[in-house]
């Protein structure tokens, strides 16, 4: 039935209360549809109707009239929405006796009008404002009589202000008056809504009255120093402020701290006080989260009160050092741990108010622990002991508070830790690993569920930190799991909690850890693996799966796993059967039976042709093929070579219907697991009877739209044809080979897929088949390198795709084809013909040893005259690669040419860095280039000065590339030049650092971070080129191997941030005739530097001063437009490391912003300058994004006021809507992929 608003209006004015109740509920509902419109005669009627019935005698319809007003006041027109709040705050006003009730409505109606109106367009605030704040200021200024409509006014007010405080300027002096006094009221109910507007008003109301109110503040601090209930009031608006505005109490800091840590350690200090110390310890988390500069003079004070009062029971007597040694007294009596839990927990006191202290002080602890990851020594040598010894904290709230503490601890590790992987903070945490165990293995026997929970969170934390960290405890930990598993002492998620730990316990450890254990672990679990509540279930069968791994982690174990593998197949298999089950158990119980069959499959007898069968029943449905793939990939890669022969036509024909599916990951699977079944099965003639059709799937996924699954697929070519010889090449033929060399022609193919394409030529040559011989291949690559405008990344493929045919050739036919390629070169030959035939032997060279054929040096070195430039190159590449086939003969040669040659002396420079790069990348290249170290060295040294910067290039590549041959040798010849007089070497020097780094671990790395000051003390160099190449080789050591310049960060960052300024003295001015041109010569130098910064904060955040970093960042977002969009990603980058610094000098780069969302370009502008502007804007409205994204960023009036004025109007308005919808579907897609 269509809603009518004439019936509705009939209906709420019945006599009757359920019609009343009915039509005002249909009326709630058609508000909440985007649909309803109203014209403004009924618009006016309904209002009023409305708001009468708040005054209806039945609770249940001035309940629905409340739920109306939040969508009525975003639908009616700005005149009923005036009689609305005027009806509402008369009502809340009003004394009259018997009022309460429509009181109590009213005020509920006022808060949800504020927190449903929208904020745009602005008038809609304003009129709220204008109408309700006179109103409410009268109504808190009300005697003490009337507290109760003092209450409400401040939770309205308190509403207002949190939505539109930086809207309300105007009242902001009278609002302060009227709650200041409110402060010192009898109801401490109103003493609490008082502190809240406070806090709210700090973050808008202008400096002059902010500095009014702290100073007030702090004297009524000192007014108040003996009684102590007032006092707390204060220092908790002081802590309130400090959550909000932390930023803008800088100043009052040094008088703040002084007095909270006077009442926190001076005559005041009382037992009766404890309410007064836990708001200091509050005031204290705050400043210490929202003033990270301003509070480090007191932090030493502040942590050092922390640790006093962490275990502050002044009521509880206990011996504390049988307590601590009990803590290390892992094989304690049961019984007697379980009395003295009893006595802590018969111990009772309703009074007692200690625990808010201990409570507040391990959160300002934790507070140090997440903002202040450079305080490790403090962090590790005093904080933690103090954590983990308060583990046996006798009350439960505190105990939560103490774990969650810990956990951001273990957190923070693995935080630096992935920055920096050899950071002593693990080896710190490390040391930790046996009092962590002795404090949590007591509470995971506790009784409270809670406290169990809140210790496998802590243990969860600390296996993903600290993998293997706890292989000497298990046995401590085991009675705790198999305690929480059990019915009669457990709840679901407690089971849940413990299954995961032990799920993550049990992958992160060495098996034969668990031996002595699985008997007591294995029972529980597979019972859990028949609970009835799915979320118990899928975790069991994931630690099942877990088990499997320990039980038998390889085919040659000793340990007697058969116990176990039977109830293991039987405890997984009953739930692979049942299909009404949930899909996360569904998908747990076949992951799990497919590790079963892989690691057991010997032993299940005639049971396994029963589950596989299952498995491939699974196969087939929609919902777990994609588990079932994934399941056949693990069997058919078993050691054990499972009988897979009554199940594997079926297996493989559904894998090979499903490459033709649109879902990625289902095809990227089948790939695998086909892969797997052609490695270990494919030798069988049934299975290979199925190769023509599976390579008919096959052909469609070989191209450049996805180069993976193209990588995956040609693998899988190449295994067929490995496996089943020229059986299948037919196929190949007709079907792959078409599909590879259109793949070839493709300049986006690389890495692995070329590397699998290369394999595939490979593959085809070694089967011998006539129809797909050598000649046959040769000829279709040859006809892709000589195609018109070829590309040269397609040239290059295809001589690496020659070099592989001509390797997996007969020696007969190789040579053949290098003496054919060799005559190509001639001086007769055509240009194309040298060149495609340069880089062929240069392939072909690599890979064989060349040295017999006498004419190939001299034909090669005659290609360096050409007038031809890519000649010149390819017959460079050709010697250097020849060369690292047989470096005997052509390296000593190369070495006479370059002394000899000056003229093609920078050719020749490029051959040797082609043999010193490919001979340094293993160990036998490194052996065989140290024989000639001794006459290269001096060579490159010689070159160093070279006035060619290609060449000097060359030679740094050279000698970073040596060092790792020889880093005895090198690092210090590369240090001793460091002191040359001559600037190009250097700046050769310092570049031939950054190529001594690479990703994996080298014995050079040991030798360079003694020396990393003197490299990057060339930051302080007067040539300019010198200090450019500096950054870009601290860059480059930064992003890879950040520990090789994290000690040398103090002194060097600042000389970072003064490459980051603009030099007048490198600014130039051309004359070009008509008009001058202004250059900039330091404008690489400071890309550079803020290049450099950006990396520095992703790997070496806490050696970093981020204050002053951001100081130098304002700079950049007034300079270059490349430099103006670097630092528009550092600020996101920022905003997302060090939230809390950044929101405390957000002041600093509002104005930098705004001038750059208002950048005009010129009139007649080219449209190339019209786009970079527009680009520029778009940069820098996603830094503004991803600021706004930052907690509690509502609370910088300065800030709302940038975006309300500059970013959410005119055009910017919609461009930002665009960024903004943008990052929330980025931020949506990320959350998707982690679930």
């Amino acid at each position: 039935m269509a809603f009518s608003i004439a019936s509705t209006l009939e209906k709420m004015n019945s006599r009757d209360k359920d019609f009343r109740y009915m039509a005002t509920a249909d009326l709630v509902a058609e508000l909440n549809k985007d649909t309803f419109k109203i014209d403004a005669d009924y618009e006016k009627k309904l209002t009023t109707k409305v708001l009468q019935l708040l005054e209806d005698n039945s609770n249940t319809v001035q309940e629905l009239v409340v739920r109306c007003l939040g969508p009525l006041s975003k639908k009616v027109r700005e005149p009923q929405l005036q009689d609305i709040v005027d009806t509402l705050s008369n009502h809340l006003l009003n004394d009259k006796k018997g009022g309460a009730e429509l009181r109590d409505i009213s005020s509920i109606g006022i808060r949800t009008v504020i927190f449903e109106i929208p904020t745009e367009p602005v008038t809609v605030p304003q009129l709220v404002i204008r109408r309700l704040t006179p109103r409410l200021i009268n109504g808190i200024s009300m005697s003490d009589e009337k507290q109760e409509i003092v209450g409400y006014c401040l939770e309205a007010m308190n509403d207002l202000l949190s939505r539109f405080g930086a809207l309300m300027i105007a009242d902001h002096e009278k609002i302060l008056k009227v709650v200041q006094p409110q402060l010192s009221s009898k109801r401490s109910a109103s003493r609490k809504k008082a502190i809240g507007c406070l806090g709210h008003l700090a973050s808008t109301i202008p400096d002059e009255l902010f500095a009014d109110l702290v100073k007030n503040l702090l004297a009524l601090v000192d007014e108040s120093a003996k009684n102590p209930e007032k006092l707390r009031t204060y220092i908790q608006a002081v802590g309130a402020i400090a959550r909000t505005v932390g930023y803008r109490l800088g100043k009052f800091l040094p008088e703040i701290c002084t007095k909270i840590i006077y009442f926190c350690e001076g005559k005041h200090a009382k037992e009766s006080d404890d309410e007064l110390r836990e708001a200091c310890f509050q005031c204290f988390e705050s400043l210490i989260a929202k003033c990270p500069k301003d509070i480090t003079p007191y932090l030493e004070k502040i942590i050092q009160l922390s640790l006093q009062y962490v275990d502050y029971d002044p009521n509880y007597v206990g011996d504390s050092d049988n307590e601590d040694a009990d803590d290390m007294d892992t094989d304690q009596n049961d019984e007697e741990e379980e009395d003295e839990q009893e006595e802590q927990e018969d111990y009772s006191d309703d009074d007692d108010m200690s625990w808010k202290v201990r409570r507040s002080s391990v959160k300002c602890l934790g507070e140090v622990i997440k903002t202040r990851p450079e305080m490790s020594a403090v962090i590790y040598g005093q904080l933690a002991p103090a954590i983990i010894g308060r583990f046996k904290e006798r009350e439960e709230n505190v105990k939560l508070d103490v774990f969650s503490t810990f956990v951001d601890l273990l957190k923070q590790t693995g935080q630096v830790s992935r920055r920096n992987p050899d950071s002593p903070s693990l080896g710190s945490m490390r040391e930790l690993i046996p009092k962590i165990v002795a404090g949590i293995t007591k509470q995971l026997k506790e009784k409270s569920v809670k406290t169990r929970s809140g210790a496998f969170a802590l243990l969860r934390e600390l296996v993903v930190v600290l993998p293997g960290a706890l292989t000497d405890h298990i046995a401590a930990l085991v009675s705790g799991i198999q305690y929480s598993l059990g019915d009669k002492n457990s709840h679901s998620n407690l089971k849940i909690e413990a299954l995961a730990f032990l799920r993550l316990l049990l992958h992160s450890h060495p098996a034969d850890a668990f031996y002595p254990h699985i008997k007591v672990l294995a029972p529980p679990v597979f019972k859990c693996a028949r609970d009835p509540y799915y979320r118990i279930s899928a975790e069991a069968l994931r630690v099942c799966s877990e088990l499997v791994k320990v039980l038998r982690p390889s085919e040659n174990s000793t340990f007697d796993y058969k116990p176990y593998a039977k109830d293991l197949f039987a405890a997984t298999v009953e739930k692979v059967n049942l299909m009404d089950i949930d899909q996360e158990v569904k998908e747990s119980a076949i992951h799990c039976v497919g590790l079963v069959v892989a690691n057991f499959g010997n032993e299940l007898g005639s049971e396994l042709q029963g589950v596989l069968k299952v498995l491939v029943e699974r196969l087939s449905n929609e919902i777990t093929r994609l588990t079932a793939v994934k399941a056949f990939e693990t069997i058919a890669s078993s050691p054990l070579h499972v009988d897979l022969s009554a199940v594997l036509p079926d297996v493989v024909r559904e894998l090979a219907s499903f490459l033709r599916k649109a879902n990625r990951q289902l095809k990227q699977s089948s790939l695998t697991a086909l892969g797997a079944i052609v490695k270990n099965y494919g030798a069988d003639k049934k299975t290979q009877e199925l190769f023509d059709s599976v390579l008919q799937e096959l052909a469609p996924l070989v191209s450049d739209a996805d180069l993976h699954l193209s990588h995956l697929a040609l693998t899988l070519s190449a295994n067929m044809i490995q496996v089943s010889g020229s059986s299948s090449s037919a196929a190949v033929s007709s079907q792959i080979i078409p599909k590879a060399l259109e793949l070839l022609k493709s300049s986006l193919l690389q890495g692995y897929a070329l590397e699998s394409l290369l394999s595939l030529f490979a593959a085809v040559v070694h089967s011998n088949n006539k129809n797909l011989g050598f000649d046959f291949l040769l000829q279709k690559l040859m006809a892709v390198a000589e195609a018109k405008d070829v590309n040269k990344s397609v040239l290059l493929n295809s001589a690496k795709s020659v070099a592989a045919l001509v390797n997996a050739s007969p020696a007969d036919v190789r040579n053949k084809t290098v003496v054919n390629f060799i005559g190509h070169i001639e001086p007769s030959s055509s240009d194309a013909s040298k060149h495609l035939a340069l880089y062929c032997l240069g392939e072909i060279g690599r890979r064989t040893d060349l040295s017999a054929q006498g004419q190939l040096q001299s034909n090669i070195l005659a290609c360096f005259d050409s007038s031809n430039e890519e000649i010149r190159q390819a017959a460079s590449f050709a010697l250097g690669n020849i060369a690292v086939g047989s470096l005997e003969k052509y390296l000593p040669q190369i070495l006479q040419e370059i002394q000899k040659n000056p003229k093609i002396k920078y050719l020749l420079m490029h051959s040797l860095r082609e043999i010193i790069v490919r001979q340094s990348a293993s160990k036998e290249g490194v052996e065989g280039l140290k024989k000639y170290q001794d006459t290269v060295l001096p060579l490159l040294f010689e070159n160093c000065e070279s006035p060619e910067e290609g060449t000097r290039n060359v030679v740094a590549e050279c000698l970073g590339k040596l060092a790792l041959v020889s880093p005895n040798q090198l690092v210090p010849a590369l240090v001793e030049r460091i002191e040359s007089a001559n600037a190009f070497t250097r700046a050769t020097v310092v570049t031939a650092l950054k190529f001594s780094i690479v990703d994996r671990s080298s014995e050079v790395d040991s030798m360079l971070v003694p020396q990393m000051p003197k490299f990057l003390n060339l930051l302080n160099d007067k040539d300019l080129n010198v200090r450019k190449h500096s950054l870009l080789s601290m860059n480059y050591a930064a992003h890879n191997k950040p520990q090789l310049i994290r000690d040398s960060l103090p002194q060097t960052l600042p000389l970072v941030f003064a490459e980051s300024k603009v030099k007048p003295e490198l600014i130039r001015e051309v004359d070009l005739g008509p008009f001058k041109h202004k250059v900039d010569d330091g404008l690489e130098i400071r890309k550079a530097a803020y290049e450099t910064m950006y990396t520095l904060l992703d790997t070496c955040l806490d050696r970093i001063d981020i204050p002053a970093f951001i100081g130098n960042l304002v700079d950049g977002l007034k300079d270059h437009y490349d430099i103006k969009m670097l630092s528009h990603l550092t600020l996101i980058r920022l905003s997302q490391v060090s939230p809390a610094v950044l929101l405390d000098n957000l002041h600093l780069i509002i104005e930098p912003l705004r001038a750059t969302l208002s950048t005009k370009v010129k009139e007649g502008a080219v449209k190339q300058e019209v786009d970079r502007n527009d680009e520029m804007i778009r940069s820098a409205l996603r830094a503004i994004f991803a600021i706004s994204l930052i907690p509690n960023l509502e609370s910088n009036v300065k800030w709302e006021e940038f975006m309300r004025t500059a970013v959410r109007t005119g055009e910017l308005a919609e461009k930002y809507a665009a960024i903004k919808a943008e990052g929330e579907h980025a931020e949506s897609s990320v959350d998707s992929m982690e679930v």
